[in-house]
C-alpha cells in the first residue's frame, strides 16, 4: 500500500491529529502536518511551513512550491477516495496564483469532486496564516498500482505504521 495512504487510513477517524507526514524528504522539508480528514467529501487539510529554501529571487515563495503544496493536498484527498492498495499520479493540474506567498505557515484544503475507476478529479485552495487564498487548483489524478516494491525500504524517516 502507498505509504501516504497507510498514514491516511491510520488517522481517518480524526483521532491523533495533527500528525507529521514523514513519508518523504520532500514532505519533511515542507514540515507537512495532516490536520483534518473528512471522509464524506472526501476532504483533507494539510499544513506546511515554508522556509527560505523555497524562495525565488524576489523573496517570495516559488510558484513551483505553491503548486507542490496544492498537489500534495489533492493527491491525499484522492488517496482517501480510492481502494486500499492503489495509488494516484497527477496527470493534469491547473493552478491560479492569486497573490504572492511569503515564507511561513500555509494550509491546503482539498476535496474530491468525482472519483472514477481510472481518474480522480480534485480541487484545492492554499491559504496563508490569515486564511487568505494564495492559490487555487484543480487536478486530474490517474489511479495506478503503487510503484514501490514491497522489498524496498521506505525513506529513512517514513512512518510505516
Amino acid at each position: 500500500m502507498n505509504l501516504d495512504q497507510k498514514l491516511l487510513r491510520q488517522y481517518q477517524s480524526g483521532e491523533g491529529l495533527p500528525v507529521a507526514v514523514k513519508s518523504s524528504s520532500l514532505a519533511e522539508s515542507l514540515k507537512i502536518n495532516l490536520e483534518k480528514i473528512d471522509l464524506a467529501g472526501p476532504r483533507i487539510e494539510l499544513s506546511f511551513i515554508v522556509g527560505q529554501q523555497f524562495l525565488q529571487a524576489e523573496d517570495v515563495v516559488h510558484g513551483g512550491a505553491v503548486a507542490m503544496m496544492l498537489d500534495f493536498a489533492m493527491a491525499y484527498a484522492a488517496l482517501l477516495a480510492i481502494a486500499d492498495g492503489l495509488s494516484v499520479a497527477t496527470i493534469n493540474m491547473n493552478v491560479s496564483y492569486l497573490r504572492s506567498a511569503k515564507p511561513g505557515q500555509y494550509r491546503a484544503v482539498a476535496e474530491v469532486e468525482r472519483c472514477g475507476k481510472a481518474v480522480v478529479f480534485t480541487r484545492a485552495q492554499l491559504l496563508d496564516r490569515e486564511s487568505k487564498a494564495v492559490a487555487t487548483s484543480v487536478s486530474s489524478l490517474a489511479v495506478v498500482a503503487p510503484r514501490r516494491k514491497s522489498g524496498i525500504e521506505p525513506f529513512a524517516g517514513a512512518e510505516t505504521a
